[in-house]
This record gives structure tokens, C-alpha cells and sequence, in this order.
């Protein structure tokens, strides 16, 4: 199974700007020199796994896409996890700003000899227009762990980011609501599919995410948005439910005894239903929201809009990407080689359980999706200058 939590490996992208053609779609063909500078757009996931760093040329002809260096998760030092304390504040933004540094020559030896990334030469290359991290589910769990330090983290980066950029670039530095990761990961799908009229459904390691158009939802919900797309206002509906990615559910839901990893080996007569119907994924008052706040506190519920009529195709993405109709039997009977140790069946039935939760088809389509050349996207255009401030479900306060 073997699948990465957060984000799926993409190669340059060359995809139409935004107000241009649907007909356009990836070409993988690398920058050419120029003699002028090409506008450009930083853009760090700022995931739970770590910071990686895209570089983004927006050419008459499309996007093209530069995958830079890989560095320290922003959150680590905040939680404390993974062998860093907060006194790592300091070097972790060291490390996040140098990248850009870092991404002008070709990355060490990887895979086959071949470079970890492609060297891009930005300062000579790019007319910057705007750098952006912007961080994901690890960096809303920190915020609510610590908003001191969150806050503090959040003040260092920006200002070191800065000084390497240079004032007259436009800045972002916060993390991302989630509306926005969603909706980011739709633009990506809808570039690709050139068609207006998909929903994705999105699975990462803390948190997952569901986005498609609904114009006959009610605007004043905080989980719809009129976003500008193509030129044209778009009614979306996006949700993030903080806690039910596939590595946090086992900790947010639970992990039964009958999910065990190889539990089918030790137990005869094991069927997929005795671990499935002990994972509660709905309840009375829609699908549990493990980590997100209401009025009365951290844990909440969401029910879906019933109205669906403006989707013709669904797309799965993040680790769906990764689900085999054998992942059940390699991982809860077989005791193969899976993805997420101890917890291999657990997410194996779940990622079924979960889609049918949602009333979205498991056999769907998938998709690979790059939502920072959705947020890159995002930034050139305005999509999101129709819609109302950001809502920071992870916090009682609010954003930082």
C-alpha cells in the first residue's frame, strides 16, 4: 500500500493561466531561457510531514512548476514532536527561508542518481510577484495546542521571509483554512479536467477534505463561498474535517481490537464488516468532526449539503490515491507490506468506510492534485476576493 499521507508527487505542470482556455492540461516540458523575467509565485506546503517549497513561473503559454527542496515541518518545534524542542523555532524558519537558496542549484543525488529537484535559478529568472507558506491540518493541531508559540513561530517566519524576498512581494504566511486547501485542490482538479462540474474528495494524514460546486446552497453557511473561477463567479461548498485523515482517525475515532494489523491472520472467520462496523465515522448529527469547534466546545459535527446536482464526476485524491482493492486483504489478513504500521487495516477498511459515509463511489476516479498550484493560481487571480474572511474551525479564538 505504501502511500503518502499528505501530498502526491507532481511533475512541471504546464497548464493554461486561469482566465484562459479549459482545453489545456500538463506537458511536462521544462522552462526555457528568457530575456525578460517571468512572474513568479513561491508557494511552501507547510505540511505535517514536513515543508516543501514550489516554485511557480506563470507564462502566457501555462503554469510551470519547480519542486524545490524538503525541510523541517513548521509545527514540529510547536508540538514538540519528532525529536524537536521549541528552542528549534529559530533553525526550523532558518531552514524554511534557505530553501529558496537551496532550490537555485540541482538537489543532491536521489532516486537512480538523478537530482532530489531540478535547480532553478529564481533571482535571475523570475519577476517575483508574491512568496507564500502556508501551512496545513499539523500547523491548525499546533495552533491549538499552543497559540503562544503558534503565534510567535508564525511573527519569526514572516519577518525572516521578508528580508530574503524583498519588500515589494506580496507575503502570506499563516495557516491555510479549510476552505482554502480544498478549494486549492479543486482548482488543481478543475485545470486538469478543464470541466466545472466536479467535486473532489480529498484524504490526507490529519485532516480530509471535500469540495464541489453548489449553487443551490445556502451562501450565508461559512462552508460556501462564491469564488471567482474563469472570470465567473462559482458557488463551492469546501469542508475540512480536522482529525479524520487516515494517520489521526485511529487516534480520533479509535482503534478496535477487530482493525488490527493481521488481525484476519490470528482470527479465523475475520471479515471486513466486524472492523468496519466498529469504526463510527456518522452520528445523529452528520459525520463527526473530531477536532473542529462549535459553540459548545472542541468536537463537532457536520452534515453535507443534499443538494449534488451540479456534480457529474467525482475525484479522489490525497492517499486515495494509494487505495487497492486489496489493500484488506494484504493488510488485515495477509500481513503484507502496508502503509501505517500498527494501523495498516484500521486505515485500509476505513478509506472504503469513509467514502461510503460521504455517498461518494470508492470505485471513483482518481486523481493526482497539487493544491499549491491551486493556491498559486488562487493568488494571480483573486478567486477568493468575493468571499468573506477565512473561518478557523481548529480554534476557539479564531485565526491568528
Amino acid at each position: 500500500m505504501n502511500r503518502k499521507p499528505y501530498r502526491l508527487p507532481l511533475l512541471v505542470l504546464a497548464l493554461l493561466i486561469a482566465g484562459g482556455s479549459h482545453a489545456e492540461g500538463a506537458t511536462g516540458t521544462a522552462a526555457t531561457e528568457t530575456s525578460a523575467p517571468i512572474a513568479c509565485h513561491v508557494i511552501y506546503d507547510a505540511g505535517s510531514s514536513g515543508t516543501r517549497l514550489y516554485l511557480y513561473e506563470q507564462r502566457a503559454e501555462g503554469w510551470l512548476e519547480h519542486e524545490g527542496p524538503k525541510v523541517s515541518a513548521l509545527a514540529d518545534p510547536v508540538r514538540e514532536i519528532r525529536g524537536k524542542r521549541w528552542q528549534d523555532a529559530e533553525a526550523v524558519t532558518d531552514e524554511v527561508v534557505a530553501a529558496l537558496d537551496g532550490i537555485v542549484k540541482d538537489g543532491p543525488p536521489g532516486k537512480e542518481g538523478r537530482p532530489a529537484w531540478q535547480g532553478f535559478d529564481w533571482p535571475a529568472r523570475c519577476d517575483l510577484l508574491s512568496a507564500s507558506v502556508y501551512a496545513t491540518a499539523g500547523m491548525r493541531i499546533a495552533e491549538y495546542e499552543n497559540r503562544a508559540r503558534s503565534e510567535a513561530l508564525w511573527r519569526t517566519l514572516r519577518k525572516k521571509l521578508a528580508a530574503k524576498v524583498g519588500r515589494s512581494v506580496a507575503l502570506n504566511t499563516r495557516t491555510l483554512s479549510g476552505y482554502e486547501e480544498g478549494l486549492y485542490a479543486w482548482l488543481s482538479a478543475w485545470k486538469q479536467t478543464g470541466d466545472e462540474r466536479i467535486g473532489i474528495v480529498e484524504m490526507g494524514g490529519a485532516s480530509a477534505q471535500i469540495t464541489f460546486p453548489c449553487p443551490d446552497c445556502d451562501i450565508t453557511r461559512d462552508a460556501v463561498k462564491s469564488v471567482v473561477v474563469d472570470g465567473r463567479p462559482i458557488r463551492l461548498y469546501s469542508y475540512s474535517f480536522l482529525g479524520l485523515g487516515q494517520d489521526e482517525a485511529p487516534k480520533s475515532l479509535g482503534l478496535p481490537q477487530a482493525c488490527d494489523y493481521g488481525v484476519g491472520h490470528a482470527t479465523p472467520g475475520w471479515k471486513e464488516s466486524d472492523c468496519a462496523s466498529q469504526i463510527t465515522i456518522t452520528g445523529k448529527a452528520g459525520i463527526i468532526d473530531p477536532y473542529n469547534y462549535d459553540g459548545a466546545g472542541r468536537g463537532t459535527h457536520n452534515r453535507l449539503p443534499a443538494h449534488r446536482d451540479a456534480v457529474d464526476r467525482w475525484f479522489l485524491t490525497g492517499a486515495f490515491n494509494y487505495m487497492k482493492a486489496s489493500d484488506v486483504q494484504t493488510c488485515c489478513v495477509d500481513r503484507g507490506n502496508c502503509y501505517g504500521g500498527e494501523n495498516a487495516c484500521f486505515q485500509a477498511v476505513y478509506l472504503k468506510k469513509y467514502l461510503r459515509e460521504l455517498e461518494i463511489p470508492p470505485q471513483s476516479a482518481k486523481l493526482d492534485v497539487s493544491w499549491t498550484l491551486g493556491a498559486a493560481v488562487c493568488q494571480a487571480t483573486g478567486c477568493l476576493r468575493r468571499a468573506i474572511t477565512p473561518v478557523c474551525r481548529w480554534s476557539r479564538e479564531g485565526c491568528l
